[in-house]
This record gives structure tokens, sequence and C-alpha cells, in this order.
């Protein structure tokens, strides 16, 4: 595990960011049901080094009206802060890195509580790991309305000299669906989300093939085959056995989750029906999923996108592989511009059918706009396949080539 990250997107866009920040409530069709199944969560904290809802943060000299209202201690010399936890209807905490009297070493304080009172506050001590050094803390975080909660937290300094933070708590349970039990585990997406809630600050993961291990990206096995990520969405259908279920709710403080019974048939997930898609090409024509017959590989991507070109290859080698079937590559660009499109495309080759910007497919499978996202739908018109990400390439490849007629 590496720990040499520049920046978040390096991070979320060029390994493989949380579906849930990724896939938008689907275009479904449905009637649901209630009440349905709830799971008692408990907590669970994990204070060694984990990428998992990890992200940067930039320490800089206080504003003025901050300098003004926060307490330091004697001497304290180079004075830098940086949010911890700020967001809407959130109090800011902030750490503070600073020298002391007659040292270079740098310290760190996290003022805890939430008032700018870093004289008082918890002084990180940090353990070495390979590539990074984490602190472990608890933090007191209040929203505007008057609740609060108190959560586990962490700092980490890594040696490419970049300051991380993340939650190190998550939740866990097992619900019995059919006869069935399923182990749950859900987790904050990033270190701005100290409450939880059906939403994509909060990842619901669920081990659909009961084999003991929660996937949180997409890989491929040891024997090629591809291994879908394990992440469900919140109010978004997924499918245990042969039934249909969502998550309705989950508490803010993460005690519960229910989830319950839906007749959902159509939505940009896996093992559902693909939403429809119309896209204009470059050549003028127009793209139909629905009248797709063989597997049909769904990127988005832009040309602005160093991670979709670290993809591009292996998508070039996988079109060369599927010539001759009733395989599609549709590329839908970011951009709407032709001619800006064709300029790249004459530097950096694309053996897909490229389409023009269509927001109606972005608005319906890649919401957020991450890049390169892949989706792939079989023959009959059902999604199989999600994934993000340069590194989900391998995967997505092997997926397609499972369904492929091509005798290998």
């Amino acid at each position: 595990m590496t720990y040499r990250i520049r920046t978040v997107c390096l991070l979320l866009c060029g390994l493989t960011r949380d579906l849930a920040a990724q896939t938008p409530p689907p275009s479904v069709k449905s009637v649901r049901t209630a009440p349905g199944v709830i799971v008692r969560l408990d907590r669970v904290v994990d204070s060694s080094p984990s990428p998992f809802g990890l992200s940067n943060i930039f320490f800089a000299p206080p504003s003025p009206e901050i300098q003004r209202a926060m307490r330091t201690g004697e001497g304290w010399t180079g004075i830098e802060i940086a949010d911890i936890v700020e967001g809407d209807g959130l109090k800011s905490i902030y750490a503070a890195r600073f020298k002391l009297p007659g040292t270079d070493q740098m310290q760190y304080v996290v003022d805890t509580a939430g008032n700018l009172d870093f004289a008082h506050g918890q002084s990180l001590t940090f353990q070495p790991w390979p590539h990074i050094e984490v602190a472990n803390l608890s933090l007191d975080v209040h929203t505007t309305r008057g609740t609060h909660r108190r959560i586990s937290y962490q700092v980490s300094r890594s040696d490419d000299g970049y300051t991380y933070a993340r939650i190190t708590e998550y939740l866990t349970g097992r619900m019995q669906v059919d006869g069935k039990d399923y182990a749950v585990k859900v987790r904050s997406s990033y270190r701005d989300h100290p409450f939880y809630g059906p939403g994509p600050g909060t990842v619901f993961l669920i081990d659909l093939d009961r084999n003991g291990e929660m996937a949180e990206k997409p890989s491929v096995t040891l024997n090629g085959a591809p291994a879908a990520a394990e992440q469900v969405m919140a109010r978004t259908p997924f499918m245990l056995g042969e039934k249909a279920w969502e998550i309705a709710d989950v508490d803010s403080m993460g005690s519960r989750l229910v989830i319950r019974r839906t007749k959902t048939r159509v939505a940009a997930v896996e093992s559902f029906k693909a939403p429809q898609i119309v896209a204009r090409t470059l050549s003028g024509r127009s793209y139909r999923l629905s009248k797709q017959q063989g597997v049909v590989l769904v990127e988005f991507w832009s040309v602005n996108c160093g991670f979709c070109e670290k993809a591009r290859p292996a998508a070039n080698d996988l079109a060369d592989a599927e010539r001759g079937t009733p395989f599609t590559w549709l590329a839908i660009a970011r951009e709407n511009d032709r001619v800006e499109i064709e300029r790249f495309l004459v530097a950096h080759p694309m053996n897909a059918t490229v389409a023009l910007n269509d927001s109606s497919a972005w608005a319906t499978y890649d919401r957020t706009g991450v890049t390169p996202f892949f989706v792939v739908v079989d023959s009959k018109g059902i999604i199989r396949f999600r994934a993000a990400g340069a590194s989900a390439i391998d995967a997505v490849a092997a997926k397609v080539k499972m369904l492929s007629p091509v005798v290998r």
C-alpha cells in the first residue's frame, strides 16, 4: 500500500473512487414497500493507515479573524492552521502546526472541541508506518443545530510532504434475508462527513456473494475473473438473490440501517436494465443503447483526463480483441465541441464509437463527472459491471471478455 498521493484527485480518480459518489439515483420505475429489515450496527475503530475516506488537509497562516479568536501557547512561532472537519451544518475543527522556542521541530495540536483553543488542544503523537506517520485522536463534532457526537479520527504525515486526515470509525452489522446471512459495513466517505445519512457522504458495503469479504473496489481475481465492488447506494436498488432491495435509511449516529424491498427494474447499477442512452456520435449519427445487439462498454471520458489516457491502451487492445463480434465501445465525451474532440483523437486514437457530450447520460450514469467511468452492458441490455479510474480497466476488460461470444 502506498501513500505517495499528490492530491485527493489522485487517490479518488486515479485509483477507484467510491461508487456512491459517482452514481446518482437511477432512472426508476418502481413501487416500494415498507416496512423493511432493520440492521443493528456496531461501531469499530481502525487506527491503522488506510486510504479509505482519506483526504488532504492544507496548512496556511490563519486569517486575521481566526487569529484574533484563537488561543495559542507562549512563544509559538510559524503558526499555520488547517480545517480537518468543515462543511454545511458543521462547526469547523482546526489543526495547528508551529515551532516551540529553541527548536525547529514542527509540533501539531488539534482544537478537538472546535473552539480555536489550541493552547489546551490535543497534542498529536505520530507513530511511524512505511511511508507515513499516523496520529490517532478523538474529536467532539458539533452541528450548527446543536447535535454532537464523538468520533475517532486520524491525522497522517506522508513522506511526500503532504498531510492527510480521515475518520477512523466504521459500522458493522449482519442481516438475514430469505434465510441467508449477509454482512454489512458502513463508513464515512470523507473526513468532512462525521454523521451518517442516505447520501454520498456515507458508503454502504454488503457482502453480496457471502464470501466473508466486502470488496471496496472492482478487481481481477488470481484466475483472471472480474470481481465487482460490493458497494451499494442508498435508495438505489441492489440484488440479494433473485430479489431487489434498497437501503431506505440510516440514522445519523449510525446505530441502525433499514433496507426494504423494491420493484425497480431499470437502474444504472449492476443486475438491472440499463437506462436508455441516446447519443450523437462524431459522424453525426444517433446512437441508441437499446438498439445494440451485443456487449456494450460505455465509457465517460474527457480530453483533459490524464487517467483516461492511462486506460486508453488497454481499452484499445480490448476493442481489437473483440473485432468481428457485436461489441461496441461507446465513449461519451464530457466535451461538446466536435473540432476539439477530433483534434484530440488525431494524436490519441480510440477504437471506439465516440459521442459528443450527452447531459442525460452523464446525469443518469455519472452525475459527479468522475472520469474515466466504465459501464458494461450485456447483449440483453442488463448492466453487468461498473468501475471508475484507470486502474479498473483490467477488471472491465475481463468482464467484457467473459460476456463475449468469442472462443478464447
